[in-house]
């Protein structure tokens, strides 16, 4: 009995204990645990920023980028204009008599010279025809021999006194008479001797033959009106371009040929050259402005003897029209655009770069004429400008040299991960102890981070 009464009195002081004392022995041990994450936080917010101290102090490594050397040049003034080549003559072969084919020594796609023959029609009837003429006129210039004869006897029975005055007119009528019949002879012989010309068809011009629409054997006629002709020749050399510029532009040419009455150099460029197949004079400028479209056609015959350009191609016709003579470049990629204008980053003696407005005066391909705000020799970065900033730090690798962008770079990068590995040691571990001394709280560690934030 004593044992029983003896636990139930332990277990009522167990009870009071748990019920007076618990509560603040609790209370002190979750203090020290919201304490003890704190002091964890702390450390690593001491951590980070030594971290990012260590990472400020690594900014000092200079940017890889590469750079171009100003020039001093001249540099052309150029437009350029989608064009088409086409010929300065083409002529559409045509019959100018009737007649059947009987022979055709041409060729589709033959080079011809002016007078060679095309086409020979039948001439037996005009051939005919024309020795009838000269029989006819040697029959005429018998009668007005004879006739003649008869003047001079009657001239001098005239003044004889034997034949009276009216036998003499009438003899001098006959004989002229005689005469104009042989000069009507002679004209019909010229007439069809004409017509026997037509009978042989010839190339009017030097040039290449398109397509022969005809053959031996077919009848041709005078009246035939087709578009195509019996053939067509177009000459291939010269050719002549033509392009058409906007308004705008129409001054500059304009006082670019006051300046070179002799024509402007234009240079044909077909798609896909890097270098000019032809060249040519510019010689035409259209009398009006096209108002529909706001252009106007310039054309500039062009030589072909190499026969690189082709009647109907499309190509491109750059014309020079003057030159910046002496003047500052750059590569235009250098060039940025930014709210005071354009600038660029110029490499210094201390291989620190400066943010240098420039003015840009042309962009003439890839590179631009700029103001006296840069000199010949200056260093402009041309790629990496992305990374930079006024003052930054570079390592610069200068246009054509051997020396690759990403050498320069993996170098920066392995120079970059060794300088970090001692430095970051430290911010590592103390990273490392933030979990394993906030690990016996993680809702006090959680609820000062949600603090925090």
């Amino acid at each position: 009995m004593k044992r029983v009464i003896t636990i139930i009195v332990l277990l009522a002081v167990a009870g009071a204990f748990y019920v007076y004392a618990y509560p603040h022995l609790a209370g002190v041990g979750a203090a020290d645990a919201q304490q003890t994450a704190s002091a964890g936080n702390s450390d690593a917010g001491a951590s980070a920023k030594a971290g990012r101290s260590g990472g400020k102090s690594g900014g000092g490594f200079p940017t890889a980028v590469v750079s171009a050397v100003a020039q001093k040049q001249t540099i052309p003034i150029t437009k350029s204009a989608v064009g088409y080549i086409e010929a300065a003559n083409t002529v559409v072969i045509r019959t100018r008599a009737d007649g059947v084919v009987t022979q055709a020594p041409v060729q589709e796609g033959q080079t011809v010279k002016a007078g060679d023959p095309l086409f020979k029609l039948d001439d037996s009837a005009l051939q005919a025809t024309i020795a009838k003429d000269q029989a006819q006129i040697a029959k005429d210039q018998a009668n007005a021999d004879s006739a003649q004869a008869s003047l001079e006897r009657e001239q001098d029975l005239v003044k004889k006194a034997v034949d009276p005055q009216s036998s003499l007119d009438a003899a001098v009528a006959a004989a002229k008479s005689a005469q104009a019949q042989v000069v009507v002879d002679k004209a019909q012989l010229q007439a069809d001797q004409v017509a026997l010309s037509y009978m042989t068809i010839t190339a009017p011009i030097d040039g290449r033959v398109g397509t022969v629409n005809t053959s031996v054997g077919n009848v041709v006629h005078a009246s035939d009106t087709s578009a195509d002709g019996l053939l067509t020749i177009t000459q291939m050399n010269p050719l002549r371009v033509s392009f058409s510029i906007a308004e705008g532009d129409l001054d500059g040419f304009r006082n670019a040929l006051t300046k070179q009455p002799k024509g402007l150099a234009v240079k044909i460029l077909a798609p896909g050259d890097k270098d000019a197949r032809s060249t040519g004079n510019l010689n035409f400028v259209d009398s009006s402005v096209d108002t529909s479209s706001g252009t106007i056609v310039l054309k500039a015959d062009v030589d072909n003897s190499a026969g690189k350009l082709w009647p109907g191609q499309y190509v491109t016709a750059v014309t020079q029209l003057g030159a910046y003579d002496n003047v500052t470049t750059i590569p235009l990629q250098a060039v940025q655009q930014g709210d005071q204008g354009s600038f660029v980053f110029a490499v210094g003696q201390d291989g620190k770069v400066k943010k240098q407005p420039v003015t840009v005066i042309a962009a003439v391909g890839t590179n631009a004429v700029v103001g006296n705000e840069l000199k010949p020799g200056d260093h402009v970065v041309t790629e990496g400008q992305l990374r930079l900033s006024d003052g930054s730090p570079v390592k610069e690798t200068i246009q054509g040299q051997t020396t690759k962008v990403a050498d320069a770079t993996a170098a920066q990068g392995a120079t970059a991960s060794g300088a970090a590995s001692p430095a970051g040691g430290a911010p590592s571990g103390a990273s490392g102890a933030a979990p394993s001394s906030t690990g016996s709280a993680p809702a006090a560690a959680s609820g000062t981070a949600s603090g925090n934030s």
